[in-house]
């Protein structure tokens, strides 16, 4: 009787550390020492749409495909409530040749609230990375308009440091949990970017300026539901919503004293008119996750994402269709 009462308590320990090392569980947090890997092989498809910012490069209606987004994610658990992450995502989207860092976030993560009843608290900062690159982009001749030039992204860093500041509260049923969050971005500008300007180097303007741009106030929510259906097999579906703040030049910081008054009037006046990019968007997201837990430290999920964007006249960011699908492999050490 021992031994049979040993073996399904052994067996329940078991199956209560695979299901709390779910590392796709919204409210996953590392324990003391623990440390996780989360790998992350997405491809995205999009259809471009009508902003005046595509027409003038006639790439509305454009299909982009395949788009390439690896993320890497390392996390360690301080104490049981106390945790440190470093992520990073990059993006290469070979039909516009643009490619670079999109996501970098190194923070710490509090649980401030866990009850026996399941009720979670958490809240957490983390250092935005953005500076890690230069904002590059290039000004261009419309093709289908020779009298108007139009800024082109060409990469994904928005080249400034910042902090974000985030909450997050759930529930924990014995199988089901739902979680919500919400965090705030804060950039401060620099003069970490450069526009390529060769296209009006007979002005006497130098191939590339290096622009100081404004600071900006982001915002980030969401929610999720997230089920145990097995100690093997998991799922779950999310929401979230990213206000992405526009982008707007304050100055030039390229020296510019050799060059001819004519010149530096011309640069005054790429300020002047990106003084207000007109390229801010938003983004609403749909994803499903699918997970099978391997063994107790190890996971493989499928997910797929499905996002409805909006922006302003002059943004290259927004779609008709925007849906990326990938793996994620997890590891718990």
């Amino acid at each position: 009787m021992k031994k049979i009462l040993g073996a399904a308590v052994a067996s329940m320990v078991v199956a209560t550390s695979a299901v709390a090392a779910n590392m796709e569980s919204p409210l996953f947090l590392p324990k003391t020492g623990d440390v996780y890997s989360k790998t992350t092989l997405g491809l995205m498809f999009k259809i471009t749409d009508s902003t005046e910012n595509q027409v003038l490069r006639g790439h509305n209606g454009s299909t982009e495909f395949p788009i390439w987004r690896p993320m890497q994610e390392f996390g360690v658990g301080i104490t049981d409530r106390w945790a440190a992450h470093l992520i990073a995502g990059y993006t290469y989207d070979p039909d516009i040749n643009r490619k670079g860092f999109h996501l970098g976030r190194l923070g710490t993560t509090y649980r401030v609230i866990d009850n026996a009843d399941g009720f979670v608290w958490d809240m957490y900062g983390d250092f935005h990375l953005g500076g890690v690159e230069r904002m590059q982009g290039k000004l261009i001749k419309s093709p289908v308009d020779p009298n108007a030039y139009v800024f082109n992204y060409d990469n994904y860093s928005n080249g400034r440091w910042g902090a974000h500041l985030g909450t997050r509260l759930g529930y924990r049923w014995e199988k089901l949990t739902t979680s919500g969050f919400v965090e705030v971005l804060k950039t401060w500008g620099n003069h970490n970017n450069e526009i390529d300007v060769s296209v009006l180097s007979a002005l006497g303007l130098p191939r590339e300026l290096s622009v100081n741009i404004k600071s900006t106030w982001e915002v980030n929510a969401g929610a999720n539901v997230f089920y145990q259906m097995s100690d093997e097999l998991s799922g779950g579906i999310g929401f979230t919503y990213k206000h992405h703040a526009t982008n707007g030049l304050e100055g030039v910081y390229t020296d510019l004293s050799h060059t001819s008054a004519t010149a530096q009037g011309y640069a005054d006046a790429i300020v002047k008119k990106f003084k207000d990019m007109q390229d801010r968007f938003d983004e609403y997201a749909l994803t499903l996750t699918i997970a099978y837990q391997v063994s107790e430290g190890t996971q493989i999920a499928w997910y797929v994402e499905d996002t409805y964007d909006t922006g302003a006249r002059l943004s290259s960011n927004t779609t008709n269709v925007k849906i990326e699908s990938g793996f994620k492999f997890n590891f718990l050490f």
